[in-house]
C-alpha cells in the first residue's frame, strides 16, 4: 500500500541522514577509471554546441533525431564530465559548470523534438491522431512548459544533481536560475498535470525514467516537506503501476532488456534514496516481485552483453553497471554483477555519459570486478511468451530460443514464432533488430518498415499475407500466439506453439509451431503445421541472417559465423536468397540482412538446423 500524503510528509519533515555522495564519488575505486572512459568519450568541456531552431525543427521537416539530439546529449555530457572532474580536485571545471548549467537553462525547451507532440491527454484518442497542418505559433517552443517527455525529466535530474552537490560553490545567480527552470520546466507542469500524461501510469519505461527523474529533482531541490510529500504521493502512484504493469506477471518485459535497464535506472536510483531518507520505513526494492524483474536479464542473456532481442532492444547492452550491481545487493540476485564485468568501452555517442545521475552511481555503486558469468540455462517466461532452451556442442554453447507472445504493445515487432539460433556467441540465425528511430518509425508507418514487420522475421508468410500487427501504439494484444506445451521428451528439449491467431486469415484455422532442441549435438529442428477451412493456402517459409549464406543445394544452405558454420536443411524445399541491401543501409545497420526462403507444397514443413564439425 502507498502511504499516504500525510506519512510522506511526516518522512520529508524528519528526514533520516543521507549519505555524502559528494565524498563517496572522491574516494569511490572507480572514479578515477571511471573518468579515463569519460575523458575519452568526451574530450572536451568548454565549446559548448549550439542547439539552433533549425535544428530543432529538423525532426519535423526530415523525421531524422541526431542533428538535434547529438548535441543536446552532449552538453549533458559535458557536465557530467566537469562535475567529476572538479569533485576530483580540478577547480578549474568550476567555470565550464556554471556555463553548461546556463546554457542548459536557456534551453527553449527541454523537450527533444521527437516527442514534442506527446504532452496531457496525448493518447485520450483511440488510435491517435497525430497533428498533419503546419505548425503554427502555439508551440512547445512559444508556450509555457506544459509537457515533460523521457530526456526533459532527465535533464531536470541533471541539473538538479549538480546543483545540490555544489550548492556552495556555485554563483548564487546560477543556483537561481537553475531552481526557476526547474520550476518552469518540470515542477510546475508536473504538479499540475502529471496525471494527464499518457505516461504517467504507463506500462512501459517512461513511466519509471520520467516518474523518478521528476522525483530525484524534487528530492535534491525542494525542501518543503508538503511540496515533497505531494509530488512522491504522485511518484510513487506512477511507481506502483510501472512495476505492477509495465512487467508482466512472470517478472519479464515485452520491451526487451535494453529497456528494462532503461526504465530501472532512475526508479532504483530514487528507490534508495527513499530509503536512506526514511530510515528503511519506505523500501521500494524489498519484494519478492524485484527478484523476478531482477532476474529477467540473466534468464534472457545469450552471452553478456548480448541478449535474446526480440523487439526493439538491441542484441547487444551494456547494462548500468552501478544499478545492476545495487539491484543484485538489494533483491539477492547476485547473478546479475556477472552481466556487467570490465570498464565500458568508448562507444559513438556520448549519450549515456550524459545520463549524469546514474552515471554518479557507477561510480560509487558498483565494485568493478569481473564475475564469473552464471552459466545458461532453459528459460521460461509465459506471460511474455519466451522460452531458451541451452545445449552444447563441442564446447560451444548453443542457444535455441522462441518468442511466442502477441504483436502488440510498446517496441513489439511483428514476430509470433520467431526463433533464434544462437552458437558460440554469434546468432547465425538472429531476429534482425530494430529499425532506424525516426518519425516514421513511431508513427502509424511503422510496421511498414521490414525491420519491424514480419518480412525480416523467422516466420511464415500464408497466401501472401504476413502476421499482423496490433494497435499501432499497443495495448489491445489482437494477433498473439499461444504456448501450448514445453518440456523434454526422449532427451530433446521442447516448445509447441499455436500462432494462425497472429494472422488476420479466418481461413487458416491451425498454425502449429514446435522448436526442438538437442542439447547434446545442438541439432535444432523446427516443425510447421497448417490446417485450412478450405483449400490450403500457398505457404513462404523464412528465415534470415547477417552472416555470410550459401545454397549448396536447393534444400540445404550453409550459415558462416565467425566462430561456427551450421548447416540448414529442409526437404523438398528450394531455398532462395534474398539481399535486404536498400533496407539495411537505410536503417543504418551494419552489414546486409539475408532474407532466405522456400516455398513448400502440402501443408508441413521440417527445417533442421547442424552445426558443422
Amino acid at each position: 500500500m502507498r502511504p499516504s500524503v500525510q506519512q510522506l510528509k511526516q518522512w520529508f519533515s524528519n528526514p533520516a541522514p543521507m549519505s555524502d555522495l559528494r565524498e563517496q564519488i572522491r574516494t569511490a575505486p572507480m572514479t578515477p577509471p571511471m573518468l579515463e572512459v569519460i575523458r575519452v568519450m568526451v574530450p572536451d568541456v568548454h565549446h559548448i554546441p549550439l542547439l539552433t531552431y533549425h535544428l530543432y525543427r529538423e525532426f519535423e521537416h526530415t523525421g531524422s533525431r541526431p542533428e538535434f539530439q547529438d548535441p543536446y546529449f552532449l552538453r549533458r555530457a559535458m557536465l557530467t564530465r566537469a562535475l567529476v572532474e572538479y569533485i576530483m580536485g580540478d577547480q578549474s571545471m568550476l567555470r565550464p559548470i556554471e556555463n553548461l548549467l546556463w546554457a542548459i537553462c536557456e534551453e527553449t525547451s527541454w523537450v527533444v523534438p521527437a516527442h514534442e507532440e506527446q504532452g496531457p491527454n496525448y493518447w485520450d484518442i483511440e488510435p491517435p491522431i497525430l497533428r498533419t497542418e503546419p505548425l503554427g505559433a502555439h508551440t512547445s517552443l512559444t508556450r509555457e512548459p506544459d509537457s515533460i517527455d523521457l530526456f526533459a525529466a532527465e535533464t531536470g535530474a541533471v541539473v538538479a544533481e549538480t546543483a545540490y552537490l555544489l550548492k556552495n560553490d556555485l554563483t548564487p545567480e546560477v543556483v537561481q536560475r537553475v531552481k526557476q527552470e526547474l520550476e518552469r520546466h518540470i515542477f510546475k507542469p508536473y504538479l499540475a498535470n502529471a496525471r494527464k500524461h499518457w505516461w504517467f501510469k504507463g506500462a512501459l519505461n517512461w513511466n519509471g525514467v520520467v516518474n523518478g527523474s521528476v522525483g530525484l529533482t524534487f528530492l535534491r531541490m525542494v525542501d518543503d516537506p508538503q511540496t515533497l510529500a505531494e509530488a512522491f504521493a504522485l511518484v510513487l502512484e506512477g511507481f506502483e503501476t510501472y512495476i505492477a504493469t509495465g512487467f508482466e506477471a512472470d517478472g519479464g518485459s515485452i520491451e526487451g532488456v535494453g529497456y528494462w535497464n532503461y526504465g530501472l535506472m532512475f526508479y532504483v536510483t530514487v528507490a534508495e534514496l527513499l530509503r536512506e531518507l526514511t530510515a528503511g520505513e519506505l523500501d521500494l526494492l524489498a519484494t519478492e516481485r524485484m527478484k523476478d524483474i531482477a532476474y529477467y536479464p540473466v534468464g534472457m542473456a545469450l552471452q553478456p552483453p548480448q541478449y535474446l532481442n526480440f523487439g526493439d532492444t538491441p542484441e547487444t547492452v551494456n547494462i548500468a553497471a552501478g544499478i545492476a550491481q545495487k539491484l543484485a545487493e538489494r533483491t539477492g540476485v547476485h547473478e546479475l554483477r556477472a552481466l556487467v564485468g570490465s570498464l565500458p568501452k568508448p562507444d559513438e555517442h556520448s549519450y549515456s555519459v550524459a545520463k549524469l545521475p546514474i552515471m554518479l552511481r557507477q561510480l560509487v555503486w558498483w565494485d568493478g570486478k569481473e564475475y564469473d558469468p552464471p552459466p545458461l540455462r532453459d528459460y521460461v517466461l509465459p506471460t511474455v511468451g519466451v522460452v531458451k532452451m541451452v545445449g552444447k556442442v563441442a564446447q560451444k554453447s548453443v542457444v535455441l530460443a522462441v518468442t511466442v507472445g502477441h504483436n502488440d504493445g510498446h517496441h513489439s515487432h511483428v514476430d509470433v514464432g520467431s526463433f533464434v539460433y544462437h552458437i558460440a556467441g554469434e546468432s547465425l540465425i538472429p531476429d534482425a533488430g530494430r529499425g532506424k528511430y525516426s518519425k516514421a518509425y513511431f508513427r502509424q508507418t511503422r510496421y511498414d518498415n521490414i525491420f519491424t514487420n514480419a518480412y525480416s522475421h523467422n516466420i511464415p508468410r500464408i497466401g501472401g499475407h504476413m502476421e499482423q500487427p496490433g494497435r499501432e501504439f499497443g495495448g489491445s494484444r489482437r494477433f498473439y500466439g499461444t504456448i501450448l506445451e514445453h518440456g523434454e521428451d526422449k532427451g530433446w528439449k521442447f516448445v509447441t506453439l499455436d500462432f494462425h491467431t497472429a494472422y488476420d486469415l479466418p481461413e487458416l484455422t491451425l498454425a502449429r509451431r514446435t522448436v526442438s532442441l538437442d542439447p547434446q549435438t545442438g541439432v535444432a529442428i523446427i516443425q510447421d503445421q497448417f490446417d485450412f477451412a478450405a483449400d490450403p493456402l500457398p505457404i513462404e517459409e523464412v528465415f534470415v541472417t547477417w552472416h555470410d549464406v550459401s545454397v549448396q543445394t536447393p534444400d540445404t544452405v550453409l550459415i558462416r559465423g565467425e566462430k561456427s558454420t551450421i548447416s540448414v536443411c529442409a526437404d523438398g524445399a528450394n531455398f532462395q536468397v534474398e539481399y535486404l541491401e536498400k533496407a539495411s543501409r537505410e536503417n543504418e545497420r551494419r552489414g546486409v540482412l539475408k532474407r532466405i526462403s522456400t516455398l513448400i507444397t502440402g501443408t508441413t514443413f521440417t527445417l533442421v538446423i547442424t552445426p558443422e564439425s
